[in-house]
């Protein structure tokens, strides 16, 4: 994002901000002034009791001396969330000036806490620790009550309580930083996943598209390489193909990655529509060009199906084709489509010979299958038959389950 696009994503965020904390600096703004003004310390008059070494002046003169530090705290209270160093530092100076122009109130103190809050929530320990440093000494100044002179226990026992005030507003802002930071984390997390799933399933289109016209391509090149020079004129049909499998392949590739790209911002004309069970007839014939066998069969009544299990299917049929062109030499293959009451099942078969090895390693070819069959709530299981060659066979259900019910 741009300068320009971050400050305007920033100014509603300032401005909710602000929506809240200006109102609660006024309030204690005027609560402080009016704490100075009517609310006496000490009887007869005086705002401190004799013999704590404090000036002994009237209320109203009190309050016009501390009418700039009761601001000061007030704005800090106000810019905390923006500002939050400053703003402490701020009400810190403000509180401590309000204390020595006797007029330290409880609600001098409740804006000192805001800011503590806001200072520690938005930075961490290591940073704020320094700040807070004389944030007990100040909050001791402030005349709650009086307090014992002269018997340092009873001073250290009115001191905790005052001690355990300063801890509340670190605890409770390191915490909430604390948890904003894990739902960041888990935030940046999500996205890693996401892209790195994004990506996979690129690479499995992509593998999916170009890996089987590859194939289709070797195999017809082949073909031409043995006629050409004893039959040229029979070269003509595997080049033909290999141009028409080529084509085909950068059409469906270039649309795949034009979707990927921009799936909801791409023009409708740019977007054509995923391949599905209907063009499996297609895959056949251009495994069917070099004389291969490749039957293909429908049983039931052709259903609508959703797209991604109509694109699912048909990526899997394309995928097993695939393996069969490579691994099986001239063996014929069987691809059979089977739609059922609740669901629509596909099973590719092959006529190779048999295998010594029962259980033969997954490759990445099947590993990629049954996730896709997965993906749309589907299974499919894969393996040898006795007979000979090898069955891939999958089970979509109609109606898949919507991601992340």
């Amino acid at each position: 994002m741009n300068r320009e696009g971050h400050s305007a994503a920033h100014r509603p965020r300032v401005g909710r901000t602000l929506a809240v904390d200006v109102p609660l600096g006024l309030a204690v703004g005027v609560l402080a002034i009016a704490a100075s003004h009517f609310v006496p310390a000490g009887p007869g008059g005086p705002r401190w009791p004799p013999g704590e070494g404090l000036p002994n002046v009237e209320a109203a003169d009190v309050a016009l001396l501390a009418y700039p530090a009761i601001a000061a705290v007030a704005g800090g209270v106000m810019l905390r969330r923006l500002w939050p160093r400053g703003a402490f530092a701020v009400s810190a100076l403000g509180a401590a000036a309000a204390l020595a122009a006797g007029a330290g109130s409880p609600p001098l103190v409740v804006g000192l806490l805001l800011t503590t809050y806001a200072l520690t929530a938005a930075l961490p320990p290591r940073s704020w620790a320094p700040w807070t440093a004389f944030l007990v000494p100040v909050l001791a100044a402030v005349p709650f009550g009086d307090r014992p002179i002269g018997r340092p226990d009873a001073e250290l026992a009115a001191l905790l309580p005052i001690v355990a005030l300063a801890l509340v507003p670190l605890a409770l802002g390191t915490l909430a930083r604390a948890r904003r930071e894990g739902a960041r984390r888990e935030r940046e997390e999500e996205l890693r996943r996401s892209v790195y799933e994004e990506r996979l399933r690129i690479a499995r289109e992509v593998h999916d598209v170009v890996g089987h016209s590859l194939s289709v391509i070797s195999m017809q090149a082949g073909v031409a390489l043995h006629v050409l020079d004893k039959q040229p004129e029979q070269a003509q049909p595997s080049l033909e193909a290999i141009r028409q499998t080529s084509k085909d392949a950068l059409e469906e590739l270039r649309g795949t990655l034009a979707v990927f790209r921009a799936p909801e911002s791409a023009p409708a004309g740019e977007r054509a529509p995923l391949p599905g069970l209907d063009d499996v007839g297609d895959l056949v014939s251009a495994v069917d060009a070099d004389g291969r066998s490749v039957d293909l069969t429908v049983e039931g009544e052709p259903a609508t199906l959703p797209a991604s299990v109509d694109n699912a299917a048909y990526r899997i049929i394309q995928e097993a084709l695939t393996n069969i062109v490579r691994h099986t030499g001239g063996a014929g293959a069987t691809v059979r489509i089977g739609y059922w009451t609740s669901e629509v099942a596909v099973e590719i078969s092959d006529a190779g010979p048999a295998r010594s090895d029962a259980a033969p390693a997954e490759g990445s070819g099947i590993a990629g299958m049954r996730e896709r069959a997965r993906a749309v709530g589907g299974r499919l299981r894969a393996g040898p038959r006795p007979e000979g060659g090898f069955t891939v066979r999958a089970e979509f259900p109609l109606n898949p389950p919507t991601v992340g019910a």
